[in-house]
């Protein structure tokens, strides 16, 4: 499960530039500023590929689901199978830049970032679609590995490579983050719950 992110607007644009290497156009219609919890139902940054290469979009966090709600995640497992995933698995993908993700443990609700510890952000593999009022995403999510099983039984499809993360977009499947690159630290005392 995947139910917040961080995102800090201000390095957005050099850790992707710098860290990725990545040339990414569209970045200015991007208006958000300084460091900011992505929850479901806001509008975040996306990259999308295009015939140009790399392009940075506002996206809305969710799916409208058919008996209202937001549907937030998809399981990277079924997403062939399930009617609202099947149409747009190979051809509308995105990610979504992140410089950590938040999961609160079970049983005490204990808040946990996750990070890598080599790079200041990853990506979160996605897929998107055009709502009713605005292009909405999901968040796509797997098994977890083995640090993050004591606190929840899924995480995030995490993309730590250029390489990963250009097969994720041009159709392929995502190679598995290797676990000892996961950072994991406890959170605060506040308990915060999850916002759905």
């Amino acid at each position: 499960m995947c139910g917040r992110y961080y995102v800090d607007f201000d390095e957005l644009p050099e850790a992707i530039a710098e860290e990725w290497g990545l040339d990414v156009h569209g970045a200015g219609t991007i208006t958000m500023a300084g460091a900011s919890d992505i929850t479901p139902g806001t509008v975040a940054p996306a990259l999308l590929r295009d015939g140009r290469g790399f392009v940075m979009k506002p996206m809305r966090w969710g799916f409208e689901g058919p008996e209202g709600g937001l549907v937030i995640n998809a399981r990277v497992e079924t997403i062939r199978e399930k009617p609202m995933y099947r149409a747009i698995q190979s051809g509308q993908r995105c990610v979504l830049p992140a410089f950590h993700y938040y999961e609160w443990r079970g049983g005490d609700r204990q808040k946990y970032e996750i990070g890598l510890t080599d790079r200041p952000m990853f990506f979160l593999a996605g897929l998107y679609r055009i709502g009713r009022q605005s292009t909405e995403f999901v968040v796509l999510t797997q098994p977890p590995l083995q640090p993050i099983m004591p606190i929840h039984n899924r995480m995030p499809l995490l993309l730590d490579s250029v390489p990963a993360l250009k097969a994720w977009l041009d159709g392929g499947d995502a190679r598995f983050l290797d676990e000892a690159r996961l950072r994991i630290a406890a959170s605060g005392p506040e308990q915060l719950q999850m916002m759905l």
